[in-house]
């Protein structure tokens, strides 16, 4: 069977790419984001009242700064692999597709990395940036 063969069942197209993995991968991460969102949930809670000081001690604290990176690390990911889904559903041409995923996937790492950046400085209770980054 050659690639350009479509394969239909009961009148709908079979995916050619592998959809079953990306599918496991969502669910996974999903079902891995439900504590963690509890868990942010129930800091947000515990913090409301403490102040920057009370902030700044939970951050210090290092089972907070890994389950938070951990928490954003996953967000991203999960987020990456939605807006891929909504691309591969929406966008037609080949060039474009890739062109938007490539920004899709830079963008996600570049988030990814700002927010573990500032994660640790805040876990290692570094100073704080100028305003504008020194600017």
């Amino acid at each position: 069977m050659s690639r350009d063969t479509k394969i239909f069942v009961k009148g709908v197209k079979v995916s050619d790419r592998h959809g079953a993995g990306e599918w496991t991968a969502e669910r996974a991460s999903s079902l891995i984001l439900v504590p963690l969102t509890l868990w942010g949930l129930w800091s947000g809670f515990v913090l409301s009242g403490g102040g920057f000081d009370g902030a700044l001690a939970w951050f210090r604290s290092p089972v907070n700064a890994v389950l938070l990176a951990i928490t954003l690390l996953v967000s991203v990911w999960h987020m990456q692999m939605g807006l891929k889904v909504i691309v591969d559903d929406y966008i037609h041409k080949p060039g474009s597709r890739t062109a938007i995923l490539g920004l899709i996937g830079l963008l996600c790492v570049l988030i990814a990395a700002a927010g573990v950046f500032f994660i640790v400085r805040l876990a290692l209770g570094s100073a704080p940036l100028p305003a504008g980054f020194g600017i």
